[in-house]
């Protein structure tokens, strides 16, 4: 007998029962956990249950995106390497010392810092209501389990871990976010149109975009929220190109964890779906569902999150979600696009020329719809206005679809430039337009507004 005969691998057969089965046990288990816990108890258990989740959720991410990416790294020209490299650079110095680092949120950035600070010392999601710092190490009284989704604290949980918890720890988190978003917007560009000039112009588009800017100054989750959905299409992207298991299995954990920012991240799903559409005979493979499988025990704590807090009231007695707010939000929103101080118009106008041609007809369409699902949505929500209270930080999920369609756009401008100048200053010259439409912007940049104002009081100590 050989040793090849002792070693008995999984019939198909068996498998085919196995998969069933562990997706069955899955559902039963989240099922009965749900229903037969009541919501103070289940809340209860979330508090220690995020932390673990996430740490999982982190570790799978940067272990399997790095992986992939070091692929497609190796696929960069030295083009790509330096322009990745300059793009990334002005982002960070722009957000460093052009953006005023301040808080723009009425104390909702406190409480992400605060929760971050309980993950870290205490390994446990919550908000701390009475406690105290001894000896460099936070002590708890009450702790109360917040509404929101937990990934954006935990992120910080992970930078206090390496530099201290500091106020300065979280703005320096959104300064890198900003850079990352930057080269995660080249890359994915580059994957889905194959043009490094439109993965430039794209980059430049979203590091120049004001409102990107300002809120990367901020300790806000909407900036690492955005990233996340980035990263999560940057891999579809890639598995779309490689068709390895690794590349499909970094994007089922990258849109597990990328959901887990925001309550609206849930939408990132279908636009993954969507640009995953072509590969739809997977579905007839044991892989997907074994990977599905995966991500879906990586999302199991955060539907019993969604469940828990599903009766919140999100600072409104009536609907959250309703047609009636359609008409007024459309027309803020809109305009922001149009005609509004907050955004240049001249972007849009490059989207709409990126959408109207440029090649790969397939990739225009996931990113219109990647662009539609986050706009679309705060439309219905009754604090959805941009022109609510701080809220226009909601249209940074739509900032990088529309940075990714204008960087085609300009691309085609560049073509155009060309023919009637055909000498090496097209490109040099089509950048210049845009540094000079957003220099019309750069006064909102550098101001520091009336938002949040009590909640600077505070920080500052004084009035």
């Amino acid at each position: 007998m050989t040793q090849a005969t002792l070693v008995r691998t999984p019939s198909p057969r068996s498998a085919r029962i196995l998969l069933p089965l562990a997706w069955l046990a899955l559902a039963a288990t989240v099922l009965t956990w749900l229903t037969r816990t009541p919501v103070g108890v289940l809340r209860e258990q979330l508090k220690s249950l995020q932390f673990w989740s996430l740490e999982l959720c982190f570790v799978l991410v940067v272990a399997l995106g790095a992986a992939v990416l070091y692929r497609v790294a190796r696929g960069l020209t030295a083009r790509d390497a330096i322009r990745m490299v300059a793009l990334a650079s002005a982002a960070l110095v722009l957000t460093l010392y052009v953006a005023p680092r301040t808080n723009r949120i009425y104390y909702d950035e406190q409480i992400y810092q605060g929760i971050g600070q309980n993950l870290t010392d205490l390994r446990l999601a919550q908000m701390c209501n009475d406690g105290s710092v001894e000896y460099g190490r936070l002590q708890c009284f009450s702790g109360e389990y917040n509404k929101q989704p937990y990934a954006f604290p935990h992120l910080l949980s992970v930078a206090y871990r390496v530099f201290g918890v500091h106020e300065s720890t979280a703005f320096l988190v959104n300064a890198v976010v900003m850079a990352l978003t930057t080269c995660a917007v080249y890359l994915l560009v580059l994957l889905l149109f194959d043009s490094q000039l439109g993965a430039m112009f794209a980059a430049l588009l979203l590091l120049l975009t004001p409102q990107q800017l300002v809120w990367s100054a901020t300790a806000a989750a909407e900036p690492s929220a955005a990233l996340a959905c980035v990263v999560a299409m940057l891999l579809a992207s890639e598995f779309s190109r490689s068709k390895e298991t690794i590349a499909l299995a970094a994007t089922a954990v990258a849109s597990a964890y990328a959901v887990q920012f925001r309550t609206e991240s849930l939408l990132i799903l279908p636009i993954v779906a969507l640009a995953l559409w072509p590969h739809r005979r997977e579905v007839a493979r044991p892989r997907l569902w074994w990977i599905g499988l995966l991500a879906g025990i990586l999302l199991a704590v955060h539907v019993a999150h969604l469940f828990a807090v599903r009766h919140e009231g999100w600072g409104t007695s009536g609907e959250r979600l309703s047609l009636g707010y359609l008409t007024t939000n459309l027309r803020v929103n809109l305009w922001f696009y149009l005609g509004d101080w907050r955004f240049p118009a001249a972007y849009s106008a490059l989207a709409l020329l990126g959408l109207s041609g440029g090649g790969r007809p397939r990739a225009r369409l996931v990113v219109c719809a990647w662009f539609l699902a986050f706009f679309g949505i705060f439309l219905l929500f009754y604090a959805g206005s941009y022109n609510y209270g701080a809220d226009v930080r909601y249209s940074l999920m739509t900032y990088a679809p529309l940075a990714g369609l204008g960087g085609i756009g300009a691309a085609r401008v560049v073509a155009w430039v060309r023919r009637l100048w055909a000498g090496p200053w097209a490109e040099a010259a089509v950048v210049a337009a845009i540094v000079f439409v957003f220099l019309w912007y750069a006064p909102l940049v550098r101001a520091t507004t009336e938002e949040a104002w009590a909640a600077r009081a505070d920080v500052r100590g004084g009035p």
